[in-house]
């Protein structure tokens, strides 16, 4: 163990002396920092406008003057999208998510006006952000620090001479990847504490217990992932006789793992499990709710099962003697059998997505960059679950949001002349606003816990293939 922290600790200091590293690690504190502060602005004024808007709809609802429940329904409302907790740490989808969706009746809408679609196509390639730095630059930065942390002492000859001293070769490569790592986490950890302190303070990250917890497991599982890029990078070192080659390598290895496979990974799942354009889908569900038949149209041939009970529940032989406006019963009615379908069809869609996902999840195998997104994004509140959920979230309000119109057109409205009423203002006041409801922390972590499980896989094995070093390449000189 002494000898374990001895090789650790001297790698450590070889690290900071390093003239390299330190200038490489300054432009990357530096990109870290300004990707905290642009993200940390886009993220707080994103929350505080979609916040000012959601309560600008709510008023514009309750204000509005008496009118006809349908043509209130019609008039519908807005549910907006809050960015992620951790949204300025790693954006994930957002850029390319929409940020609200229109509730209106007979229709379920997706969401709408993403920044991407907005944006020049140079904006669409997203702005650098933390998440992006650790995941990408940060493992270039270790395999350049550890590429000649045994090739080149084989090269300059003190690699044979500390062996020759007794020391364990196995043991000075474990400690190689542990001074590098240490390196590493002196420089890194207080950088990211003074950020999360800024944060805090700055009121872009709330200080609630689950927020917390979500940024305390990323942090965990960012450390597993730079534990294992840097066993990666002292691995193959030790494979090496000459540095140059070591260098190589690892280069080779950093443009394969970290840029061509992911791109491939994408590509394969979108072409195994294909979703439909938003304009396919958006026909096929017109094609779809016109045969279930005009809601709008209470004689409509598919609403005769409907009429029939609802005269037989009233004890009357005709529509003009319910006590209630059968034109609303039948736009309760179609509002239901159509919510169905909608919701029928979506549940298909998403499981494409999560299709999608899974096979790039296992293409994590062959690459930790894909297992730490997915991990990263799903803990920062930023990936397609949290999307799902805040789309079922506003579809839930929706409906019930529309089913309260269609009984105050049931109750309300008389069927003789009913277009031309209308229900008192003060009605409006008793509809809720639409407030979604943050997931907590485990239920992120119980969605992203294979990639976290892979990451960690990723870690194990290169840190045991490092412990299990054979001893005669450990040797070779």
């Amino acid at each position: 163990m002494r000898a374990l922290w001895t090789a650790a600790r001297h790698e450590a200091i070889r690290s900071f002396r390093n003239r390299t590293f330190r200038i490489v690690a300054a432009l990357v504190a530096a990109l870290l920092a300004a990707a905290f502060l642009l993200e940390a602005a886009r993220h707080t004024g994103e929350a505080r406008q979609r916040a000012a808007l959601q309560e600008l709809v709510h008023r514009q609802w309750v204000e509005q003057p008496g009118r006809h429940p349908h043509r209130a329904a019609h008039y519908g409302s807005f549910a907006f999208r809050p960015p992620g907790p951790l949204g300025f740490f790693d954006p994930g989808l957002e850029s390319f998510a929409g940020t609200s969706i229109f509730l209106e009746p007979h229709q379920r809408n997706a969401l709408s006006f993403s920044e991407a679609a907005q944006s020049s196509e140079l904006a669409r390639f997203g702005t650098p952000s933390a998440a992006f730095v650790l995941q990408v630059l940060l493992p270039l930065l270790l395999f350049c620090m550890t590429f000649a942390s045994v090739a080149g002492e084989r090269e300059s000859g003190t690699w044979a001479l500390a062996v020759s001293q007794g020391v364990d070769a196995r043991v000075l490569i474990a400690g190689k990847a542990l001074g590098a790592l240490l390196a590493v986490a002196l420089w890194l950890a207080p950088l990211l504490a003074l950020a999360l302190a800024g944060a805090l303070l700055a009121g872009v990250l709330d200080a609630s217990r689950d927020t917390l917890l979500r940024a305390g497991l990323l942090a965990g599982g960012y450390a597993v992932y730079l534990a294992a890029c840097t066993a990666l990078g002292v691995l193959v070192s030790a494979l090496h006789r000459r540095a140059q080659g070591a260098l190589l390598t690892l280069l080779g290895l950093w443009v394969a793992l970290w840029i061509v496979v992911p791109r491939l990974a994408t590509q394969a799942a979108s072409r195994l499990h294909p979703t439909p354009s938003r304009a396919q889908i958006e026909l096929d569900l017109a094609h779809a709710i016109r045969d279930l038949g005009d809601s709008h149209d209470p004689s409509n041939p598919r609403f005769q099962e409907l009429q029939r009970r609802t005269l037989a529940e009233h004890g009357v032989s005709r529509v003009e003697d319910l006590p209630v406006n059968y034109g609303g019963v039948v736009m309760r009615e179609g509002e239901k059998v159509s919510t169905a379908v909608f919701n029928d069809y979506y549940t298909r869609l998403f499981a494409a997505h999560r299709a999608q996902d899974g096979l790039a999840l296992r293409a994590g195998l062959f690459t930790p960059l894909l297992a730490i997104r997915s991990f990263s994004m799903g803990l920062a509140g930023t990936d397609a679950h949290h999307l799902v959920d805040f789309e079922e979230q506003a579809e839930a309000h929706r409906y019930a949001f529309i089913q309260r119109l269609n009984h105050l057109h049931i109750t309300k409205i008389r069927w003789h002349d009913d277009k031309a009423q209308r229900v008192d203002a003060a009605e409006w006041r008793a509809f809720s606003p639409f407030e979604p409801r943050r997931p907590p922390a485990a239920w992120a972590l119980s969605r992203v816990a294979p990639a976290g499980l892979a990451v960690i896989a990723w870690a194990a094995a290169l840190s045991l293939a490092v412990a299990l070093f054979p001893r005669r390449h450990g040797e070779a000189s």
